[in-house]
């Protein structure tokens, strides 16, 4: 196993930010994305008393006094509070008691239970910030978003090639790499391979035993496996229950059930249809796609780019990929920006759709370094349907510097599009 260090998160002004300005913060996600060593490694955290349910007489005193826990303390960080979700009662009343900024900034990993309670208990007090894995740039330790900020807000081709960085980024890591190892930081920053496949076996057991058996919300572990690697052999897809509930030999409703428990553990993440119809008929169902391809690959038993082309499309995992980065750039914008798919009945699609103030900027991801004329029919059909709102569309493809493929499309490396 590899030691490092910590590497700067680009939710640390984000959450920053949201303490100086509400009287709590609520930071959840899966496990091992890394809240813990934000909390305790962010700047915020300096002036901040910590305190960990993890530690056995902290949640001793949580379950008998709560409010013992804060005394003397004016900015309070607890850590793992799914552990005891009762003593948000108390971080309520000392809330109202007086709504200073900051007071309490709260952990907590994937739980189907601590949501409901966060919301119930906190509501109008807490602003509630997803953290998720690594992303490229985190790793690779660059800006991220920027470009894609300037993209959203230009309103033509030739405003969106002044945006442009004047020159792509090499990174340290290449991304069939990135894709492979995911972003959960153990397992992404470990240069040994058995290693991250252990971790990957360890990691799903405990995900299984901790966040799901324990609250006895799958019936059969066999089969809720099966599905994970199924998704997994499907990833970026339509979503089709049908089909899943006939590979599995189980009921659609049990489907369902599990597909609803992965998303809101924050393993899968759903990408809805955008359905604005303008004469042309929309396929409504949405896409589906893993939040860490690491794990994914992992599921689909793939190691290595040729075991995951054997899984499906490569072109998909690099779908996936970007993806990813795409919903974290959408959930950090102001006012927050979506992110959809475009597909018509007569075949014409688009991968990814980012919206915001009502612009529209199509995206597709193509492996190749040279896009072809029939790759680029799904964005000029997109633009001719929403010609106002998408001035001009996006390939993120494998070039190795932007280029501009017609009057309405630019190409830009897959290295600009996320590590800029």
């Amino acid at each position: 196993m590899t030691d490092f260090q910590y590497l700067p998160r680009l939710h640390e002004a984000h959450v920053a930010a949201m303490l100086g300005r509400h009287p709590a913060v609520v930071l959840h996600g899966a496990r091992q994305t890394g809240k813990t060593t934000l909390c305790c490694a962010a700047a915020f955290s300096r002036d901040r008393r910590y305190l960990t349910l993890d530690d056995l007489h902290v949640r001793a005193t949580a379950q008998d006094d709560p409010g013992a826990l804060f005394l003397g303390s004016e900015r309070v960080t607890v850590d793992e509070v799914q552990r005891v979700p009762e003593m948000l009662s108390a971080v309520k009343q000392r809330i109202d008691a007086g709504r200073a900024p900051g007071a309490f900034l709260i952990t907590g990993s994937a739980n189907l239970l601590l949501m409901r309670t966060v919301t119930e208990t906190l509501a109008g007090r807490a602003i509630i910030v997803e953290l998720p894995g690594l992303l490229w740039s985190e790793i690779e330790g660059t800006g991220f978003g920027a470009l894609l900020g300037r993209l959203l807000a230009a309103r033509t081709l030739e405003e969106a090639l002044q945006a442009l960085p004047p020159a792509s980024p090499r990174p340290r890591r290449p991304l069939v790499d990135a894709v492979l190892r995911g972003g959960y930081p153990v397992a992404s920053l470990d240069d040994d391979a058995a290693f991250r496949t252990e971790w990957f076996d360890s990691y799903v057991q405990t995900y299984l035993e901790r966040d799901l058996m324990q609250l006895s919300a799958i019936d059969n572990v066999v089969e809720f496996r099966r599905l994970m690697g199924l998704c997994a052999a499907r990833n970026g897809q339509l979503l089709n229950a049908v089909s899943l509930a006939d590979g599995l030999q189980v009921s659609q409703a049990t489907v369902r059930r599990y597909l609803h428990l992965l998303e809101i553990s924050f393993q899968l993440l759903r990408v809805p249809s955008y359905a604005v119809n303008r004469g042309r008929r929309v396929i409504k169902a949405p896409k589906l796609f893993w939040r860490d391809t690491g794990l994914a690959a992992h599921l689909a038993g793939a190691s290595t780019r040729d075991e995951l082309a054997r899984t499906g499309a490569w072109g998909a995992w690099l779908e996936n990929w970007v993806a990813v980065h795409l919903q974290v750039f959408a959930s950090l914008q102001t006012p927050r920006a979506t992110l959809s798919h475009w597909r018509t009945s007569d075949g014409r699609e688009v991968d990814l759709v980012l919206e915001q103030r009502g612009r529209l900027l199509p995206i597709e991801v193509k492996a190749t370094a040279h896009p072809r004329p029939a790759d680029l029919r799904g964005l000029r059909a997109f633009q001719d349907t929403f010609p106002e709102e998408a001035p001009f569309g996006l390939v993120i493809c494998g070039c190795r510097e932007p280029a501009v493929l017609s009057r309405r499309i630019l190409a830009v490396p897959f290295e600009t599009a996320l590590l800029t």
